[in-house]
């Protein structure tokens, strides 16, 4: 839990301000010249490298002080859920120094005489306590300015971290509910074909070797090419065809332009196992599965409907984890049409260069329309 939480804790990080003082200052100090301090170069008859001297002083001494308040109250009340609290402890402490501050200029250019007598009245402490706290509120903005902006980035990043991160654990249990779905499936193939043919029964396992490994490896990728989906279930297709004889068949007719596309492994072969399951198969009324694609980018399966009369109780799996994981993606959503005649699921193609792991079966001898 601790690893978990970490991220999600402020950070006190170190402040590498060093640039920001120094022209922070110099800006500052310059302004303040120009806009305050240059009148009185000719009404006290005040030389102006004194005046601009003394005000860098103020400012310098100024933006320190404001800084060390500011950075002491964020090392006690950090993040952004803090900065309620925070901007009302600066407000005060702030306020407070500003007063010392102010009391100290007073005091400093009576010492030095620096209008050339003691005279400052209530009013200069005023007119210094308003000058410093000037300078304390726009110390003050920057830094906290900063701070938020920098707070409200890191935020972003770690949102769209646990965001990635919850998609790819949703993504990972999708990939791990199919292996038992297609692997239980399989066996009970194989059951029935045990009983009735033993040497077409280890051709079967052969192939169920080779598909199975590939559906392994699928576990690696989120992504595959259509070309790997389409050799994988040539193979799966052997497996049926050993099954149900010429009760099932298999119409290829994609582009060549189009086989490099990608999308998420296993998707054909959970399209061709709903078909198998939810339809009456023989070879009088065989299943012809057709995959097609458009210039569109998008990709056509159809099989032609023959519901069973008794409906093969399921956990809808398939349909379901394709369409999620199309939406994990980020993808268009799969479209399901059916009509009196047939079954069709189109699904988006994409353009990516996300690493894929390409089928090696062992099906190059399945007679099959490609």
């Amino acid at each position: 839990m601790k690893q978990e939480n970490e991220g999600l804790q402020p950070v006190r990080e170190r402040v590498n301000d060093f640039w920001l003082r120094v022209g922070g200052i110099t800006a500052l100090n310059i302004f303040l010249n120009i806009f305050f301090y240059l009148h009185l170069s000719q009404e006290k008859n005040i030389p102006f490298w004194k005046i601009f001297l003394l005000s860098t002083f103020f400012v310098f001494l100024s933006w320190e002080v404001t800084r060390w308040v500011v950075l002491q109250v964020r090392k006690r009340f950090p993040g952004l859920q803090n900065m309620r609290t925070r901007i009302i402890r600066l407000t005060i402490y702030v306020t407070l120094a500003t007063v010392a501050l102010s009391i100290f200029k007073v005091w400093f250019q009576d010492a030095i005489e620096f209008y050339g007598e003691m005279n400052s009245g209530i009013f200069d402490y005023f007119y210094g306590f308003g000058m410093n706290m000037f300078y304390a509120l726009v110390i003050t903005g920057i830094y906290e300015s900063l701070y938020y902006f920098h707070q409200w980035q890191r935020l972003l990043a770690e949102t769209e971290l646990l965001k990635q991160a919850n998609l790819q654990s949703q993504f990972d249990s999708l990939k791990n509910q199919v292996n038992p779905h297609f692997l239980f499936n399989s066996l009970n193939s194989l059951s029935s074909l045990v009983e009735e043919d033993k040497e077409q029964a280890v051709s079967f396992i052969a192939e169920l070797s080779s598909v199975y490994r590939y559906l392994l490896q699928s576990n690696e990728r989120e992504l595959t090419t259509l070309q790997s989906e389409l050799d994988f279930i040539k193979a799966y297709f052997f497996l049926l065809r050993t099954r149900f004889r010429q009760g099932v068949d298999l119409l290829i007719e994609v582009p060549d332009g189009m086989r490099e596309r990608l999308l998420p492994p296993l998707t054909l072969q959970m399209l061709v196992e709903n078909a198998v399951k939810h339809n009456v198969i023989s070879v009088s009324r065989p299943l012809l599965v057709r995959i097609t694609a458009t210039s569109d980018g998008w990709l056509h399966v159809v099989n032609n409907l023959q519901r069973k009369i008794q409906q093969v109780p399921g956990s809808g799996l398939g349909l379901v984890n394709i369409t999620e994981k199309f939406r994990l993606l980020k993808q268009p959503q799969p479209q399901i049409n059916e009509t009196a005649t047939e079954f069709r699921v189109s699904i988006p193609l994409m353009d990516s260069r996300m690493p894929y792991r390409p089928f090696a079966g062992s099906a190059e001898n399945v007679s099959l329309a490609s």
